[in-house]
């Protein structure tokens, strides 16, 4: 019955929203989006955050094993750029130790280590995603061109359940540090 309940809700994401979470790496289908934005089809969105530079927002409360530098980027599993397309539920969350940050979707336009495909989606976390349950208005929604880096949550390869780091080490997409990016990372 579970399966019949899980795969009727699926579907109905499907019609109402024009994409559906998969449940690969742990993630629930029956998990409701954090916000239901439906897929960009074959267009580039507008960046709505196109002014900006720069770490994305955290809530000062993020606990930093290093400090950010292109160098450091070499200790992090993946690291790519990107634009986000979608926000669904996590991907990286399994049960136990939730931390419910949203799963962001992103169409690749280069990678600089950890993949190869067009297309992934990787938990963020923001500021007041724990607190309030959503994404900050002006965080970033999709369109936005982000650099991102992390590593796999639960260990494992780069992109097993992903989650994005803060504390500098994901940030609001610049030609100078995508450049610094590339000439760390190859």
């Amino acid at each position: 019955m579970r399966r019949l309940v899980s795969a009727g809700t699926c579907l109905w994401f499907a019609m109402t929203l024009g994409a559906c979470a998969s449940g690969a790496n742990g993630s629930s289908s029956e998990s409701a989006p954090l916000q239901s934005q439906a897929s960009v089809a074959g267009g580039n969105p507008q960046n709505p955050t196109a002014s900006r530079s720069g770490p994305l927002p955290d809530d000062g409360m993020a606990s930093c094993v290093e400090g950010y530098s292109p160098a450091a980027l070499s200790g992090r599993a993946f690291a790519f750029d990107g634009v986000v397309v979608e926000i669904g539920p996590s991907v990286s969350d399994r049960g136990d130790l939730d931390l419910n940050y949203p799963g962001v979707t992103f169409k690749v336009q280069e990678w600089f280590s950890g993949g190869r495909a067009d297309t992934v989606t990787v938990d963020l976390p923001v500021a007041n995603t724990v607190a309030y349950g959503e994404i900050p208005e002006d965080a970033y929604g999709v369109g936005t061109r982000l650099l991102v880096s992390g590593e796999p949550r639960w260990d494992g390869s780069p992109l097993d359940a992903p989650i994005a780091w803060a504390c500098g080490f994901t940030r609001y997409y610049d030609p100078e540090t995508a450049a610094a990016w590339r000439a760390a990372l190859r």
